[in-house]
């Protein structure tokens, strides 16, 4: 489904006809234009040219200046405070993450192809041919006004299979998302008791590393699992690092917001001889510690543009290029709703 679609019809969905008698083709002079009418105008204006760049020019290693350059300008509009809930960025991240709930029926992949999606913040979705897979799946946003609606949320757990919860922070745990998982008797796994009396939710934490497998009854699959324990610093926050190995094969690592102290994991990883295929890590991450220390086949930023932080700590995509300029692995940095296509 061509992302293009939904931001046509996010557009017409935002411009009420009471909005659209406010919009003047000229602003020059004009006294009476409120700011918050000429900045919704600019902002979806912008969304959508955005959004028609990286429609085509789709997620590559190593992007052209097109791409990169309709990437910088989201990070422009997620880092203007004034634009934060407004009606703009609402219907524009809804839609977008539409994108996940039509691509993962409509691009399932095939053989050994792995197919990633990007959620809001570090949520990312792993799909192959036999189980769909879903690391810090949340809605966004505040209790009351959320980015991504129960309805499209609920479409996607739809079509998952399990999910892991790096940790206790709204970001990344959302226990409604946890519950849609649970009432379809499906694992939730965390690294600390943070839901009560749902059996399906599963405490994967010690002070070593621990190796699970765990059965998929919805597809008569197993996951081989291995959870590191670490915490978010600074704080002690309990973060745990998955490590999924998928039927296929490939193997998957999810840090959560471990943003320092992996020499222990890297050591245990070395030590066991894992070969990790995808590493998906929070952009303000020690890149030059973990990714020669895990030697991942591709690496995956996430976290950029999280507008529940304060602007200097939102991370950006741009910012991501500049610190994974001297990285020696391929990565990819996606925006939200986007996916890619792994094949190893």
């Amino acid at each position: 489904m061509k992302i293009l679609t939904f931001i046509s019809f996010a557009l017409c969905l935002i411009c009420s006809e009471k909005l659209s008698a406010q919009i003047k083709m000229t602003y020059v002079g004009d006294r009476k234009t409120d700011t918050e009418t000429y900045l919704h105008y600019q902002t979806t204006t912008i969304f959508t040219e955005a959004y028609q760049v990286l429609n085509a020019y789709p997620p590559v290693i190593n992007p052209g200046i097109e791409r990169r350059l309709a990437l910088s300008s989201l990070d422009a509009l997620f880092h203007d405070p004034r634009l934060d809930k407004g009606p703009a960025f609402m219907s524009y991240i809804g839609h977008v993450i539409g994108n996940i709930a039509t691509g993962l029926p409509d691009n399932k992949p095939t053989g050994r192809e792995v197919r990633i999606f990007r959620s809001y913040n570090l949520g990312f979705i792993v799909q192959t041919a036999s189980v769909t897979v879903a690391f810090d799946l949340v809605r966004g946003g505040e209790s009351d006004n959320h980015y991504i609606s129960d309805t499209l949320m609920r479409s996607i757990v739809d079509q998952c299979d399990i999910l892991f919860i790096s940790h206790n922070h709204s970001d990344h745990a959302d226990l409604s998302v946890a519950k849609m998982f649970c009432e379809q008797g499906k694992s939730v796994i965390v690294p600390e008791e943070i839901l009560k009396d749902l059996p399906q939710l599963r405490v994967l934490r010690g002070d070593d590393m621990i190796r699970e497998n765990i059965h998929l009854p919805n597809k008569n699959a197993v996951l081989t699992v291995r959870s590191y324990p670490g915490y978010q610093y600074p704080g002690n926050t309990l973060n745990n690092i998955y490590m999924v190995t998928l039927p296929e094969g490939q193997t998957f690592m999810h840090t959560g917001d471990q943003f320092t102290h992996y020499e222990d994991m890297i050591d245990k990883v070395n030590r066991d001889n894992i070969k990790v295929d995808v590493l998906m890590l929070a952009c303000a991450s020690d890149m030059s510690s973990i990714i020669p220390g895990v030697k991942p086949s591709l690496v995956f930023t996430g976290h950029e543009n999280e507008t529940e932080h304060s602007v200097p700590h939102r991370g950006a995509s741009w910012l991501s290029f500049q610190i994974m300029h001297n990285v020696k692995v391929p990565y990819v940095i996606l925006a939200w709703g986007e996916s890619y296509l792994f094949m190893n």
